[in-house]
């Protein structure tokens, strides 16, 4: 399991705290924890039992700390050459574009990393975060919603 899901799990957790080492130390003990819970394994749902850790740990984290970051490092990559100042305006973008995301209710802000920085279906977010594929649409709707008047 840790080879075919861990990179997804350290993704969803990076996304939320926006930290390798931290990242990587919550992507350990997800597995850990699945590890010492195996009873519990849904073979049917892997990803979603993972991903349920996952978000678990990543709560208990945000409990200890009580800090969200607002500060993360973003890296344009584009095929084409840019001027400076369009790869400047990139960035800028990308950065209010985080910035607005940690806005979001921890629910949502999952949502809209998994179906757009990770490129997940609405069929595999729903099973990730162990909900309904239209709760899932909802929360979309509702999230980019939200960002439209954030960004506005």
């Amino acid at each position: 399991m840790y080879d075919n899901y861990a990179d997804d799990i350290y993704r969803f957790l990076f996304v939320h705290v926006r930290s390798v080492q931290i990242a990587e130390d919550l992507t350990a003990d997800t597995f850990l924890k699945g590890w010492k819970n195996i009873e519990g394994f849904d073979k049917r749902h892997p990803r979603g039992w993972l991903y349920a850790i996952a978000r678990n740990t990543l709560t208990d984290y945000w409990r200890k700390h009580k800090s969200l970051p607002l500060d993360e490092e973003v890296e344009v990559v584009d095929d084409k050459s840019d001027s400076v100042e369009e790869v400047i305006d990139k960035m800028l973008d990308a950065d209010r574009l985080a910035q607005a995301v940690t806005t979001l209710p921890e629910e949502m802000r999952s949502v809209v990393n998994l179906r757009f920085m990770q490129g997940y279906s609405a069929k595999h977010t729903a099973e990730a975060l162990g909900l309904t594929e239209g709760n899932v649409r909802v929360l979309q709707y509702r999230a980019l919603k939200k960002l439209k008047g954030v960004l506005s």
